[in-house]
């Protein structure tokens, strides 16, 4: 029997009070003329993706969505996109690792799921290496 899997329905007000998460990060990205819907387009993918690992409302999935795009200090609306690529890969790798952990016992699972999580790492590296050479960090 295999879990049918259940996205989450976004269904966000967008607060913009100045003090709301989703003002704060688009000011943080400095890209004030965007909509915030913009914005929550952007992000859908990845709240989608915590809310439904996560059993998370959408309200607590968009919240742990804008913690993780914010770290990224992304400045631009392709940082912003960029940034949660690379959030959404890392929540993507924490759970290829459970499933490793989980299914230690079957040699071709393991190989299987080792080999999702080495080109997921590769990729959560990539997105890093990119969004510093976007900011002009990568530069010798």
């Amino acid at each position: 029997m295999s879990k049918k899997s259940k996205m989450a329905n976004i269904e966000l007000k967008i607060s913009q009070e100045p003090d709301s998460p989703m003002m704060k990060l688009i000011e943080q990205t400095g890209i004030k003329g965007i909509v915030p819907d913009v914005v929550k387009a952007i992000m859908s993918p990845l709240i989608n993706l915590i809310a439904h690992r996560d059993g998370d409302d959408a309200g607590s999935a968009f919240n742990k969505s804008i913690t993780l795009i914010a770290a990224s200090d992304p400045k631009n609306q392709l940082e912003l996109m960029l940034a949660t690529q690379l959030a959404m890969t890392h929540i993507t790798l924490g759970k290829s690792a459970r499933l490793l952990d989980q299914n230690y016992k079957d040699v071709q699972t393991i190989n299987s799921l080792g080999n999702l999580y080495t080109k997921l790492s590769r990729l959560g590296i990539d997105q890093i290496n990119t969004l510093e050479r976007m900011k002009g960090k990568g530069q010798q």
